[in-house]
């Protein structure tokens, strides 16, 4: 059960700023704490009389008991008395008449209930007292500042808003500073009210920067404590074979996201080590990843650049400027498309054909005028190779996202690509030699493209792969002939002379020699052969001959 009192529109003094105010909180707040409050405010001596009866009626059910005041409050010869907003005090023999002696409140709770708590804001610099003292002339000393220490019984706290003798302050907030303090901490769920009041004396002393210290008298036994903590929610008991079989499922993830989420639901449990070492390995792969992937794109921007640095098509560099707007050539390729589209204007207002392509001319060789014309020649802009010592590989510029390809597995793909395209490199080795050069030579001239270089890169690996169909013209081998888009066997005929005798004569079987590899070579030609293709030889017998994919020799049996 609460009682709150706060005065503030005194009508024989000045107003007060903050009773009111401090009156409402403490009621707003001592309701959410469960009390029942009786509450007034602005009450003269009648008010407060009838106040004080209304709360004591209640008090038989209570097991609790608190009051709260803000006003004017005086002490005389040690008692200390309560102002209503009617009181004059013209006299010190008006005292009894007009005021309420706080002793009386304290005693009618004391005698009602086991645990009282009594809150006083009331030591403020009181006007009332100055007339007090000229009315008592040689016994003004009888009138002191503030409160005086008010003696309790057992089961009693009584907290005064500053020390006994002294004046409280009203501070410059709607409410004073040991209100405020008090809203803030009374009834911190869990808290004793002794931790609660020392919690209100620290930030009393910071408010008013040691002027104020709010001052208690306790006769309490034991702990008060006005709101209790709530209970923490059991934690559920974890299944271990759960917890196994979760950690079965998630284990081989290849995303932190498994392993967090692991964490959050067994934080404690049988593998959380273990599920924080495999986010930490995640994420240092995933920014060793992202550091080789932007490595990557750096040596795909230079293998690209590389391969059209040369040229004199405009398009070319344009698509390099599409692909690239903020790359590491983009100020040399813009210079580069500027001059070159000068150089083409100036020769379509002379009249002269445009700038001719070049096709693989040697460094240091000058191409023949006629064929140039006034082809301008610009410096190569090919980076200096110990300027890109930290970059990986070049990769395909069309799939960045790749690992870089080691030098013998581009050799390898690119090969593969070129036999798909008709564009014959014999066996696929990864090893490049002539024979694959030639066979790039060959490809670069019938789709009429322009290389910088015939050594394998992943820009030239990309065009092979975006090729389809026949692209190199078919090629037949010895003994063979083109005949409508296929090599066929040259037919041979039969010399003069020989007829069935001969053959009879020659299908002896003594006439055979005794390896026929030499004419397996001779008639299938030294191509290679896949499975082993059965012969008949002139001496009548049959062989049967087979070779690997690498090799220009076969080799043949007698069956």
């Amino acid at each position: 059960m609460a009682l709150v009192i706060g005065n503030s529109a005194y009508q024989h003094v000045a107003e007060l700023k903050n009773p009111y105010n401090d009156a409402n909180a403490m009621a707003e707040k001592l309701e959410a704490l469960g009390f029942e409050v009786v509450s007034g405010v602005d009450l003269d001596l009648r008010a407060m009389r009838r106040t004080f009866r209304q709360f004591v009626g209640k008090l038989d059910q209570a097991d609790l008991a608190l009051f709260f005041y803000a006003g004017h409050g005086l002490q005389v010869h040690g008692e200390n008395y309560l102002v209503p907003v009617d009181a004059e005090l013209g006299s010190h023999l008006d005292l009894d008449f007009e005021t309420f002696p706080a002793n009386l409140i304290l005693n009618a709770m004391e005698d009602a209930t086991d645990i009282n708590l009594v809150f006083l804001d009331a030591c403020r610099n009181n006007p009332f007292t100055r007339n007090l003292a000229r009315s008592m002339g040689t016994r003004s000393a009888a009138v002191g500042r503030g409160l005086a220490k008010i003696g309790s019984g057992v089961g009693s706290l009584i907290s005064f808003a500053t020390q006994p003798g002294n004046v409280a302050l009203d501070g410059d907030g709607e409410n004073s500073p040991f209100t405020s303090a008090l809203v803030k901490h009374l009834g911190t769920p869990g808290q004793d009210i002794t931790r609660d009041l020392v919690l209100v004396r620290r930030d009393v002393l910071t408010a008013t920067k040691g002027e104020q210290v709010p001052w208690e008298n306790s006769s309490l036994t034991g702990e008060v404590i006005l709101r209790e903590k709530s209970p923490e929610p059991e934690t559920p008991k974890i299944n271990p074979q759960i917890e196994l079989t979760y950690w079965d499922t998630i284990k081989n993830g290849q995303t932190a996201d498994y392993f967090e989420t692991y964490l959050k639901r067994y934080p404690d449990g049988q593998f959380a080590d273990l599920a924080k070492l495999r986010i930490q390995e995640i994420k240092t792969a995933g920014e060793r990843n992202r550091i080789n992937r932007q490595r990557q794109d750096t040596a795909a921007e230079i293998a690209y650049w590389q391969s059209i640095q040369t040229t004199q098509r405009p398009e070319m560099l344009e698509s390099y400027l599409t692909r690239y707007p903020g790359g590491i050539y983009t100020d040399l390729a813009r210079l580069k498309l500027d001059a070159l589209k000068q150089t083409i204007s100036e020769d379509k207002k002379k009249g002269q054909p445009e700038t001719s392509i070049a096709l693989n001319t040697p460094s240091g060789t000058a191409a023949p005028a006629a064929e140039t014309g006034t082809e301008q020649q610009l410096a190569s802009l090919t980076p200096d190779p110990t300027s890109a010592d930290s970059l990986a590989p070049a990769v395909a510029a069309v799939d960045e996202t790749q690992p870089a390809l080691t030098e013998k597995e581009l050799a390898r793909a690119m090969q593969s690509e070129l036999n798909r395209l008709g564009c014959s490199v014999g066996g696929v080795d990864g090893v490049w030699g002539k024979r694959s050069r030639n066979a790039l030579k060959i490809y670069a001239k019938e789709t009429k493209i322009e290389l910088a270089s015939l050594d394998p890169s992943p820009a030239i690996l990309d065009g092979l792969k975006q090729s389809t169909g026949r692209i190199c013209p078919l090629t037949c081998s010895r003994n063979q002939e083109l005949k409508n888009g296929k090599c066929v066997a040259i037919k041979r005929e039969t010399p003069p002379g020989s007829g069935t005798n001969t053959q009879k004569a020659t299908q002896s079987a003594g006439n055979c020699p005794s390896n026929p590899t030499a004419y397996g070579n001779k008639i299938i030609g030294r191509v290679p052969t896949l499975g082993r293709p059965t012969l008949s030889h002139p001496c009548g017998r049959k062989l049967t001959c087979w070779g690997s994919k690498s090799s220009w020799n076969l080799t043949c049996k007698w069956i």
